[in-house]
């Protein structure tokens, strides 16, 4: 389950980041692909959610699994949005904040 998406986007390259949860302990999620936006649409990921290979015919107490984190750069100029897909489904659709990659940050 997507609990937290945020895009942002520095000299044309958009950084997604994913937050989220898993339904058990024998569950697993993986990304199986990003792809930038084509001036029609948005720029795009997509996500397998699923059981753990040999797990899948196993009983899992239902509870709460691990916290996941996905990170991913994007090389795009023009999208506006993220479509975020979860087993072929658009789960959330994120826009795009831009930021200035301007000037020095924490510099002491």
């Amino acid at each position: 389950m997507l609990t937290e998406a945020d895009a942002t986007r520095t000299d044309g390259f958009i950084t997604v980041m994913l937050f989220g949860q898993l339904p058990t302990r024998c569950d697993e999620i993986e990304e199986l692909g990003h792809y930038p936006g084509d001036g029609i649409r948005s720029a795009r990921i997509f996500l397998r959610e699923g059981r753990k290979p040999g797990l899948e015919n196993m009983y899992c107490t239902q509870g709460l699994g691990k916290i996941w984190s996905i990170n991913r750069v994007i090389l795009d100029n023009f999208s506006t949005t993220v479509e975020i897909f979860i087993n072929n489904y658009l789960v959330r659709k994120i826009r795009v904040i831009e930021a200035l990659g301007h000037g020095w940050y924490n510099m002491h």
